[in-house]
């Protein structure tokens, strides 16, 4: 990797995250003298990575021109699975959503036929147009992930997952390099590279649906651990002699009491004891079509006025307050995002967890904490997807590799977790 692939890097990144858009902007950022910035911005114009457009505000003299990264290179594909569900989207290189695409999908079906499901979904939003500029791959799951090795490793839910290499089957079929993640991960990635001037650097993201899991970005990187552990909030326990069993195989945590699956187990046992008319009547009319109860029933109930539904959401609203009240003393976050299906229950579920946050977290990580809703219309995990795929093919170390071939098409994904920010302290004299 050469000092030109560095500073390249680092001038598209700053370009892409709106730091600084003009040339005396990218001068001032990195401290690179003018003749560099002109080399590596007409470079990046040259193959194709940046556009220039209108003149910027002048402050005198000649106004430079506003600089973007040309969106219309190159395609990336990003794709999350939840317990139930699929959402796969394409986006260009500016992170902007090109086509998307939700279907209804149990994880627990294995990694073939989920991936085969993958395969599907995606190819009907690539057109063969997009498909000849796909450029990148990524895709998250609802379980520990070996980001190195991009597989999930001992998943709770995620039956005959455990070692399937995900991101080498992915780079096999698409030809391009992939990455693997945790699907928390990715959409507090995707919630932060969205509403970063307001939410700050350091967020946690609570994804509280069939399961619970965390995201954890700290001074605008993610948190993944030592290997990849970071953020498992639903299998710390809040009831040490608890009888409920977790799907984990433990007892007492978080989310066989917290979790969607937790609240439509309780749900139902209200509904059969009579507990709610609601939840019985809905519970009836399911059961005649052969459907199970689910969390969303119990969120109908919520909105329907049903108090024993609102009891549990309100519970567990509380409960995941208490896990996170320890975080927020510890990390000192400026927001904490709720997204997920339970965040769907609006201020039923979040006015719990803030009151408890409050209450039990140090008056000085509260003081000016925001708690509240993802609003990106549920888009913030392939949002994440897809900004850690350009993240990643931008990175010099990836980036020296496929520029000089053109596009990253036969490159294979670096190994190993590649997340660090680039170093403003970079060796530049003599660079070229």
């Amino acid at each position: 990797m050469t000092d030109h692939t560095r500073t390249l890097s680092l001038v598209l990144s700053l370009i892409r995250s709106g730091t600084a858009v003009t040339r005396p902007d990218l001068g001032r950022q990195t401290g690179l003298g003018r003749t560099i910035i002109t080399q590596r911005v007409d470079h990046a114009i040259r193959v194709g990575l940046v556009a220039e457009g209108e003149p910027a505000p002048s402050t005198g003299g000649r106004p430079s021109r506003i600089l973007r990264i040309d969106s219309g290179r190159g395609v990336v594909l990003g794709a999350v699975f939840g317990a139930t569900h699929l959402h796969a989207a394409v986006t260009d290189l500016d992170g902007t959503v090109l086509a998307e695409r939700r279907v209804a999908w149990d994880i627990e079906s294995g990694p073939e036929a989920s991936l085969a499901t993958l395969v599907d979904v995606a190819g009907q939003l690539l057109s063969p147009e997009l498909r000849e500029r796909l450029w990148g791959v990524c895709v998250g799951v609802p379980g520990p992930v070996d980001f190195a090795r991009g597989m999930p490793v001992r998943p709770p839910i995620m039956a005959g997952w455990h070692g399937f290499p995900l991101r080498d089957r992915l780079e096999a079929h698409y030809d391009v390099p992939a990455w693997v993640d945790n699907d928390a991960n990715l959409m507090a990635l995707g919630a932060w590279s969205r509403t970063r001037a307001a939410a700050g650097d350091n967020i946690l993201l609570v994804k509280a649906s069939t399961g619970i899991g965390l995201g954890l970005m700290s001074r605008g990187r993610l948190h993944r651990g030592a290997r990849g552990a970071a953020g498992d909030l639903g299998h710390t326990i809040v009831a040490e002699e608890s009888r409920h069993r977790c799907r984990c195989g433990k007892f007492g945590c978080l989310e066989a009491f917290a979790g969607g699956w937790a609240l439509t187990r309780d749900a139902r046992a209200a509904a059969l004891e009579g507990r709610s008319p609601f939840l019985a009547e809905r519970l009836e009319r399911l059961e005649r079509r052969g459907a199970p109860l689910a969390v969303t029933d119990v969120l109908d109930g919520c909105l329907a006025g049903d108090r024993v539904s609102t009891e549990l959401v309100t519970r567990a609203g509380e409960l995941v307050g208490g896990q996170l009240a320890t975080l927020v003393s510890v990390f000192n976050p400026s927001t904490v995002y709720l997204a997920g299906v339970l965040a769907q229950a609006g201020d039923v579920f979040r006015d719990p967890v803030a009151e408890v946050v409050a209450r039990r977290s140090l008056p000085l990580a509260t003081d000016e904490l925001v708690i509240d809703r993802v609003d990106l219309d549920r888009a913030e995990g392939v949002v994440g997807a897809a900004t850690l795929a350009i993240d990643e093919l931008l990175h010099p170390d990836l980036l020296d590799q496929w520029l000089r071939h053109g596009n990253p098409r036969g490159i294979r994904a670096r190994t190993g977790d590649f997340t660090e920010p680039l170093p403003l302290d970079l060796p530049l004299a003599g660079a070229r």
